[in-house]
């Protein structure tokens, strides 16, 4: 019986730690194959992200398949954050919902990954991102379009990411000023 206890315990271990999406070190990233030129040129800061159209390829490989590359995209978003202003800052609203509604698994391990990878405002600005995002989309009750996107979220996150993903989502509620409301 403890056998068995023991080994559902180290396959429930490492499942979690297979499927738990977070930041590799980053020559694993510049070194793999599925990385795109693109994103690799952009992370040695060879090119500026509101004046290369290389940035909307990095902005569309957040939604790849591949869950060991995704992370990385999402850390070049993170900085993007910062340096955007104008049309890419648009764009930025509309990824950085979509990316927390349908990856919240790649998105939070990357936010929480700490200030030797993403710095502390990085929430803040993704959240503010997608309450832009949220406010401006929204064709009825602004509570509701929330309620919506984070039940989406919720539905796509695994149980151990979910406290901190409702950290972000504490975060966007705060942006729209929907504290006073249930």
């Amino acid at each position: 019986m403890i056998h068995k206890v023991f080994l559902v315990l180290c396959f429930t271990f490492m499942a979690y730690c297979g499927s738990a999406q977070g930041l590799q070190n980053f020559d694993f990233y510049y070194g793999h194959s599925q990385v795109s030129q693109e994103a690799k040129e952009y992370y040695a800061h060879l090119f500026d992200v509101n004046s290369s159209n290389k940035a909307y390829s990095i902005l569309d490989s957040v939604f790849t398949q591949n869950d060991e590359t995704r992370p990385f995209y999402i850390f070049l978003i993170c900085r993007m954050l910062k340096e955007a202003r104008g049309e890419m800052l648009i764009e930025l609203n509309i990824i950085c919902r979509h990316a927390a509604e349908m990856y919240p698994n790649s998105l939070i391990p990357v936010l929480y990954a700490g200030k030797n990878y993403v710095d502390e405002d990085v929430k803040d600005l993704w959240a503010s991102r997608m309450a832009t995002e949220i406010r401006v989309t929204c064709n009825g009750e602004l509570m509701n379009c929330f309620k919506d996107s984070r039940s989406t979220a919720l539905q796509h996150c695994d149980t151990y990411n979910k406290g901190r993903l409702e950290s972000l989502y504490n975060f966007i509620r705060k942006d729209l000023n929907l504290f006073q409301q249930r």
